[in-house]
């Protein structure tokens, strides 16, 4: 039980600091990514705008859920730094720490999502209510069960991530080749781009059974009230009961063959 809280005020510890660490470099830098997020932001809602009349999805509800998944894009589409950090070098100080590698590289991860929830998330939801966008679930019930599967989507993403890194390992110095090809898959096959309500029922369907589909359509869809939330949570939790064994065995098998550059 010591042991047991030992680790997790150590992992407190590396969130606290990894909060404070975003704004050590270019404070410029920082907000310039989050003003190119807010362009993309504008880009779809332009884009939506565009578009005849769907039966999948009202334009209300294009218009939420575009602007939910910018404000909560971390969250729905992240990266741990294990891939940047085995370009660097930097991954073998991770194997010396006083705690496991993945807890450590969770734990940096969500640390670093705290200056974008205030500076970012916050003001455009707050932003938002001014323009006529209704960032509000379309009731009680879907509201809880849209946590209920963020969190979900927010577990699998951690499952993903892994899984990429551990291929990153094996392709020794082609670990920007996974990053790449992670990058464009999830953003192609998430629905954090174009909701799955827009797309031709038949891909739709094959798209939510893949386990991109509930990194951000599923907590979206809950929320804007275009999906059955107990399918979405359905398909989210057998994604997290398949992917986080096969991630955790994958990624220890793949250090074996890990060959790190830089430091």
């Amino acid at each position: 039980m010591k042991i047991e809280l030992n680790m997790l005020q150590r992992n407190l510890a590396t969130v606290r600091m990894c909060a404070t660490q975003s704004f050590d470099g270019n404070f410029l830098f920082v907000f310039a990514g989050y003003a190119v997020r807010l362009v993309r932001m504008a880009i779809l809602i332009a884009v939506f705008r565009s578009l005849p009349p769907n039966e999948g999805m009202s334009f209300t509800q294009m218009l939420t859920y575009t602007v939910l998944a910018s404000a909560l894009s971390e969250q729905l589409y992240f990266d741990t730094p294990a891939t940047t950090a085995l370009w660097e070098g930097s991954i073998v100080g991770r194997f010396t720490r006083p705690v496991p590698v993945l807890s450590n590289l969770v734990a940096e991860t969500i640390g670093r999502w705290f200056p974008s929830l205030i500076f970012y998330t916050v003001p455009v939801c707050v932003a938002a209510s001014f323009f006529g966008v209704r960032l509000l679930p379309l009731n009680t019930v879907r509201g809880l069960l849209f946590i209920v599967s963020l969190q979900l989507s927010i577990s699998l993403g951690f499952a993903v991530d892994f899984i990429f890194s551990s291929i990153a390992m094996r392709l020794k110095n082609g670990c920007w080749a996974a990053l790449a090809v992670r990058e464009a898959v999830t953003a192609l096959f998430s629905g954090l781009l174009v909701p799955f309500a827009l797309l031709p029922k038949g891909v739709a369907d094959v798209l939510s059974l893949l386990p991109f589909g509930s990194l951000a359509s599923a907590p979206l869809s809950i929320f804007v009230g275009t999906g059955d939330p107990f399918r979405l949570i359905g398909f989210s939790l057998f994604w997290n009961v398949v992917l986080w064994p096969t991630s955790v065995a994958f990624f220890w098998k793949s250090r074996d063959k890990m060959i790190s550059y830089g430091g």
